[in-house]
């Protein structure tokens, strides 16, 4: 009896079943991978408009080149021309972009499995997520 009440006060104190330090690595590893995703999101913009198309305009080419030939798709020759251009660069700043991920998870002291393991636990708990935000803090 002893043994399962002392079992629920420590999967009280780390929801999940992760140590406090991973838990602590994690939340350090998120600040950052956060941070890094919205730069990257800039850099991304930054591509499109630099190849004169808005964000919308090249979701809107993009979201048609997945559905059928680039040939059928509605834009004139210089816009597909200049989608080509901004979905080749904003395709280096993903990869870029992984790369230094997986890095700064790795920094952190987290394997990319570790990482993604208490990310998917994470957004299953809530217990978790109060537990990862107290650590943000």
């Amino acid at each position: 009896m002893v043994f399962i009440f002392v079992a629920a006060i420590a999967a009280k104190a780390n929801p999940g079943g992760f140590s406090d330090e991973e838990l602590e690595k994690f939340a350090n590893a998120v600040t950052q991978v956060i941070n890094l995703q919205q730069q990257g999101q800039t850099e991304m913009i930054e591509a499109i408009e630099d190849n004169d198309l808005t964000v919308q305009r090249f979701n809107e080419i993009n979201m048609q080149a997945q559905q059928m030939p680039l040939e059928e798709v509605e834009a004139t020759d210089e816009e597909m021309e200049n989608f080509e251009n901004a979905n080749q660069a904003v395709e280096r700043v993903q990869m870029q972009l992984e790369e230094i991920l997986i890095g700064t998870i790795e920094e952190e002291g987290l394997t990319l499995e570790k990482y993604e393991e208490i990310m998917t636990e994470y957004q299953q708990n809530p217990e978790l997520q109060q537990r990862i935000q107290e650590l943000m803090q």
